[in-house]
């Protein structure tokens, strides 16, 4: 039995229960009637328009169930279960208004033609209940069926979704891996051009000529043109001081703005425009 057939079981039994507990409501209803012979027509009405609405209120109630069941796990036969309940109760209720009416009439005749009565609405009950319980019997089976049909298309997209996360999971694993690898190795190459960098920088260092000093080191050769004799006002102390900042060739100082030149060679900067225009001149 699968874990879903159980409690639907159970409310299709509770169903018929109530059904059955109904049924013998009427029959032992039928029993007291046949054992009062003197009762008033007044208390017959009585006794008919209460039953009448124990039944209304059984086929509201057997409608609500089926709703409910519907509602849960639609199926293509609840509406065919619904027209078959209406029809049986409709056939119970004409079955109870004919034998009331011919009731009220065979009591003032006799009164034991109407406990023949009572014995054939008893037994058309009984047969009519019969049915209903059957078809009850039938959607249970069907409902249960599909229960387990819709459980089972339930654990497998579970499973399917699981196997899906696991999937990316094990993915993005591996792509974290792939990213981290590809920034070590990143992180080595900066290292290595950051270390040849400072090789070139510092040999070129050891290429400019040093003033003052003992031994002579190898001079940058510089075409005459580009260098910055040429400008008038700029000494050997200011090319010296001009190329700490980097300003070597006539080139660097066109390049430069007026507050830089000024700033280095400790000059105004009117004096150093006039230097940056013979330079572009």
């Amino acid at each position: 039995m699968s874990q879903s057939e159980s409690p639907i079981r159970a409310m299709f039994d509770a169903q018929r229960t109530a059904v059955k507990q109904s049924q013998q409501l009427f029959k032992q209803g039928m029993a007291t009637q046949r054992n009062v012979d003197t009762m008033a027509l007044t208390g017959i009405k009585g006794q008919k328009s209460l039953q009448r609405q124990q039944l209304e209120l059984a086929q509201a109630a057997t409608h609500g169930y089926l709703s409910a069941t519907a509602a849960m796990l639609p199926s293509d036969d609840a509406p065919e279960a619904h027209r078959t309940i209406d029809e049986t109760f409709e056939q119970l209720k004409s079955t109870h208004a004919e034998f009331y009416d011919a009731l009220e009439r065979e009591l003032e005749r006799d009164v034991d033609s109407a406990n023949e009565l009572s014995e054939e609405f008893v037994d058309a009950l009984d047969e009519q209940t019969d049915q209903f319980l059957e078809i009850t019997r039938s959607v249970e089976d069907q409902t249960v069926q599909n229960v387990d049909e819709f459980s089972g298309q339930l654990r497998e997209q579970l499973e399917r979704t699981q196997e899906l996360q696991d999937q990316l999971e094990d993915q993005l694993e591996e792509q974290t891996g792939g990213v981290e690898e590809l920034l070590e190795q990143q992180a080595d190459q900066i290292e290595q051009f950051q270390q040849q960098l400072e090789a070139q920088t510092e040999a070129v260092t050891q290429q400019i000529p040093v003033q003052g000093g003992d031994e002579p080191h190898t001079k940058i050769e510089t075409d005459p043109e580009h260098t910055l004799e040429s400008v008038e006002g700029i000494d050997a102390d200011v090319r010296e001081q001009l190329s700490e900042a980097g300003i070597v060739t006539i080139d660097d100082l066109t390049r430069a703005s007026a507050g830089a030149v000024a700033e280095a060679a400790d000059i105004s900067e009117s004096q150093a425009e006039e230097w940056i225009e013979q330079a572009e001149a």
